[in-house]
């Protein structure tokens, strides 16, 4: 049997944790990300890795690359030490989780970080610490060794499979064939739309505006001392402002001798609500510029006490963006099953962002795949799976034993009401 070629689109945490994981296993492959470069528009801040995704990362990585991401992180203190604060009143602070949430079981990095019986996602011992990572300095760690091996500002436009293998067509009209085709790239995956295309994802009708910024004296000089201690929760009727400091103790130029840059401390914060209080039609938030969005939190939070408002009146315009909820539910779809095409992460299993849920499963996700693709290779036998079997994720076996566990947590996370999107 020959070796075989893997093409992965989207070099998001997934695809490039993938790429890690083929890459130590000596499997050819190559990555296709739509952007002109990594850092070409706001990625996120903050995740939090632990559990299941802490194990995949581990398990997808070498001693050397996952001591550089180790090494990489920023500070992680106990949940204790938040607070929740009301928005009108500076001085409210109370504990931030005094008692688990209603609902809300505890896993190793808090609440919100899913069941406990689904937070181990393979036969490797689980991580009882939890890693704060910031998104973009886990990105360009991910890449380290594979730079070679990613394409970018190819967007993936549509594939054709064989007895053999299967060609995948980009917009720039190039084309590139392979064993096995991953669609690693996101909720609105064109992967998943010609794969499953009855498969649709709920808008969960809430909508955030996320951002961050440099922990300037200033800052740290009006805001309240209490808050920025650690992650913090600051709540009005209708709106929830979620904060949280960021602080690297190492400095990652060093640690990689200047192949990653280093990124200063900042502030990471999401104020979220509901689709009506944002007051916006579907296309107007969507289509909000860094400087709409600022605006737009200045405007919704102007009754605030003025310790929380300086996070928004300080803000870099720059680094806001809109971000619509998404979510899949665990329905069983109809789809034509092949041995050629798989889907993993948020193309498949899209997942609220509560408790960094949708990259801890997507690196749980690259640590199983790539293992199989290792141990078993790629053919009928390893990656074929009959739809009346279950909930399978994809047409495929390996997403077939993922069903219990990724079902099952994405099933404690749906969201139970929304609007289905097309």
């Amino acid at each position: 049997m020959s070796s075989p070629h893997i093409l992965i689109v989207g070099a998001g945490v997934g695809g490039l944790a993938l790429g890690q994981n083929l890459k130590k296993n000596g499997i050819s492959f190559t990555l296709f990300e739509r952007d002109a470069s990594p850092s070409v528009r706001a990625q996120g801040y903050r995740v939090r890795v632990a559990g299941g995704g802490a194990e995949g990362l581990r398990e997808c990585l070498d001693d050397e690359m996952f001591n550089l991401f180790e090494n990489t992180c920023a500070e992680s203190k106990p949940l204790t030490d938040g607070g929740r604060f009301s928005a009108m009143n500076a001085d409210s602070m109370e504990s931030l989780f005094p008692n688990e949430f209603p609902g809300l079981p505890k896993g190793p990095g808090g609440p919100g970080q899913g069941p406990p019986e689904m937070v181990k996602m393979s036969s490797q011992k689980v991580f009882n610490k939890p890693y704060n990572v910031d998104r973009t300095m886990l990105r360009n760690v991910l890449l380290l060794g594979q730079e070679n091996h990613v394409k970018f500002a190819k967007s993936f436009t549509y594939y054709e499979t064989t007895s053999t293998g299967v060609t995948a067509f980009f917009r720039d009209g190039t084309s590139e064939r392979g064993t096995l085709l991953v669609g690693a790239d996101g909720t609105f995956s064109p992967v998943r739309k010609q794969l499953l295309p009855n498969v649709r994802y709920v808008d969960t009708l809430s909508r955030v505006i996320y951002g961050k910024m440099p922990l300037t004296e200033e800052l740290i000089a009006r805001f309240q001392p209490k808050a920025l201690k650690w992650m913090t929760v600051i709540q009005d009727q209708s709106l929830t402002l979620f904060m949280e400091p960021v602080r690297f103790p190492k400095d990652a130029s060093v640690v990689t001798n200047g192949r990653v840059p280093r990124i200063d401390d900042y502030a990471y914060w999401v104020l979220g609500g509901n689709a009506e209080t944002f007051g916006l039609s579907d296309a107007e938030f969507h289509n909000l510029s860094g400087k709409d969005a600022a605006d737009l939190t200045l405007k919704l939070t102007s009754h605030w006490d003025p310790s929380f408002k300086a996070i928004f009146e300080l803000q870099n315009a720059a680094q806001s963006a809109p971000l619509r909820l998404i979510t899949a539910k665990p329905e069983r779809p109809e789809w034509t099953p092949s041995a050629n095409v798989v889907l993993m992460s948020d193309a498949i299993h899209a997942m609220m962002p509560t408790g960094g849920s949708g990259a801890n499963t997507a690196l749980a996700d690259a640590s199983l795949l790539g293992r199989i693709i290792a141990e078993k290779g790629v053919s009928e036998d390893s990656i074929f799976c009959r739809p009346d079997v279950g909930i399978c994720l994809a047409s495929d076996k390996w997403q077939c034993r993922r069903r219990k566990e990724v079902v099952g947590f994405q099933g404690f996370r749906r969201y139970e009401g929304g609007d289905y999107l097309s």
